[in-house]
């Protein structure tokens, strides 16, 4: 028995399993040249296609069926910790920080050891430093995990010196609401202690 795939099933496939970037050319141009066709069969699904096509990223959300929130249940939602939401979001404002004042460059860099020091600094316990540095390099990976930072640079005697790209896919991720209302209640959170 022969089957016959869509010209656009690479894509769809694709995006089933994470967002797509402009740097996988093959997806990409599928996305681009059939972005009518993969919106409509995804819409049928109950997902809605976010293409952005000027900061090189796509992907698919659960379109929201009612006012409670409620969805078709196809893609599975996972809640990150606290502190993988800590670091989200503060890569969400050193991004927008850097967009505003740098108009040259559209890529945004980092070392791990600047990703360390903006995170540490929301940590008490700093009296085990090895147990610390090693959790803020665990939260860096879920991270890197998730997709919002890429490595661009990696030396495996020097991990501090690490490069990581911070991809613009966490502003859709990450809205300006969802930032202030974790900086919010992370400011009540201080006041109560």
């Amino acid at each position: 028995m022969s089957v016959t795939l869509l010209p656009y099933a690479k894509a769809i496939v694709q995006l089933l399993r994470g967002p797509v970037y402009s740097e996988d050319q093959e997806y990409w141009s599928l996305l681009l040249k059939y972005q009518l066709e993969i919106t409509q069969h995804f819409n049928g699904l109950g997902l809605d296609t976010v293409i952005q096509k000027e900061d090189g990223y796509a992907f698919i959300r659960q379109i929201e069926l009612d006012d409670r929130g409620s969805t078709i249940g196809l893609v599975s939602r996972r809640p990150l910790t606290y502190e993988v939401s800590l670091l989200c979001v503060l890569l969400r404002k050193l991004l927008d920080d850097f967009e505003i004042s740098n108009t040259e460059n559209k890529r945004f860099y980092l070392k791990r050891k600047q990703l360390r020091a903006e995170l540490e600094t929301f940590f008490k316990e700093k009296s085990n430093k090895v147990k610390l540095l090693k959790d803020l390099d665990s939260y860096i990976n879920q991270v890197l995990d998730l997709g919002y930072i890429k490595v661009t640079d990696s030396d495996e005697q020097y991990r501090d010196e690490d490069t990581f790209e911070v991809r613009t896919i966490i502003k859709a991720r990450f809205s300006n609401d969802v930032c202030l209302d974790f900086l919010n209640q992370l400011k009540e959170d201080v006041k109560s202690v």
